[in-house]
């Protein structure tokens, strides 16, 4: 940035700042969609930054600066300056040291008012807190009713969508499931890919036989080896445990050639969900790095990538030559 003669920048070159959050938002955002990018760094951060914020003031601060400001307001600081006069050295002597406290008085109003805001801001984002909280531990209503899975959530499916038959074979059957499934099949189609659908949920009486309701992996298991180009899963991974990828992720193996899993990532579920939802969920999202395990244990190998936001992943992996 140019400056002047007296070190001061110049107004004809002032920083664009919506440019420069707008350069740290998007570098913030690449690192996040680093594979090795802590999942819990976000939340690790917020707590750090709440450790050290100001602590707000007590009374006994409040009261001790109105007592300073009320003494400094009875200074008298009206007669000028004479030298050699005892009387006036004195008041020099007054005025001097209420010239001090004024710049302790400033820096203690500086502190004062940042320590102000910084309560401000914690008060806010602990009364939005509460308030998600006090949502889902509402009482039930008469229209109200229990759901024994997480709340989906379509956003991860968002950035991948246009993409997703880059990574599908021609020419091949093609299996999607399950979130959006309806849409999503018949975009698929228009793009000449035989897809079809498979979900559980929603209604069980569907238009047409390219979507299916039932289950995934006993759907798989009636499917011949090598029957089908790929498979796509989405929503499917919201609720995985350690105990279901296994027959999934053998299944998946043996009746097609490539596999595509777009899911959540870890982090920002539980972060999107609470603890206590998350805590007590069926299932969870896993991380890339255990499908592509997972995976290899079936003669699958393939690769991860997140999305700008880091809040979504895709694996896609292929059966080995």
């Amino acid at each position: 940035m140019a400056t002047n003669e007296h070190g001061t920048s110049d107004s004809s070159d002032q920083i664009d700042l919506d440019r420069l959050i707008g350069e740290l938002e998007t570098d913030a955002a690449r690192r996040r969609a680093e594979p090795a990018y802590p999942h819990d760094a976000d939340a690790r951060l917020h707590f750090e930054l709440a450790r050290r914020a100001p602590n707000p003031p007590d009374a006994t601060d409040v009261t001790e600066f109105i007592a300073q400001v009320q003494e400094l307001a009875g200074a008298d600081v009206s007669s000028p300056l004479a030298v050699g006069d005892g009387a006036t050295g004195s008041r020099r002597r007054h005025r001097q040291a209420a010239a001090q406290q004024l710049q302790r008085l400033e820096g203690r109003v500086t502190a004062l008012g940042l320590a102000t805001a910084a309560a401000l801001s914690a008060v806010v984002g602990r009364l939005e807190q509460l308030e998600g909280r006090v949502r889902n531990l509402e009482p039930l209503g008469e229209d109200t009713a229990v759901s024994s899975l997480a709340p989906e959530d379509d956003d991860a499916l968002t950035w991948w969508r246009a993409r997703l038959a880059e990574t599908l074979p021609r020419g091949e059957r093609v299996l999607y499931a399950q979130s959006q499934a309806e849409e999503v099949v018949a975009e698929l189609r228009a793009e000449g890919i035989d897809a079809y659908g498979i979900t559980s949920t929603g209604s069980r009486h569907r238009p047409g036989p390219d979507v299916r309701s039932g289950d995934l992996l006993a759907h798989l298991t009636a499917v011949a080896d090598d029957g089908l180009g790929a498979v796509v899963l989405v929503g499917v991974p919201d609720a995985m445990s350690p105990l279901s990828i296994r027959p999934l992720v053998g299944a998946l193996g043996r009746v097609a050639h490539t596999v595509v899993v777009i899911s959540e990532a870890p982090w920002w579920w539980r972060l999107r969900l609470g603890a206590v939802h998350a805590d007590l969920a069926p299932g969870r999202p896993l991380d890339p790095d255990t499908w592509l395990h997972a995976f290899h244990g079936v003669a699958m190998a393939g690769t991860a990538e997140y999305d700008p936001t880091g809040q979504s992943y895709r694996v896609v992996v292929r059966a080995r030559e």
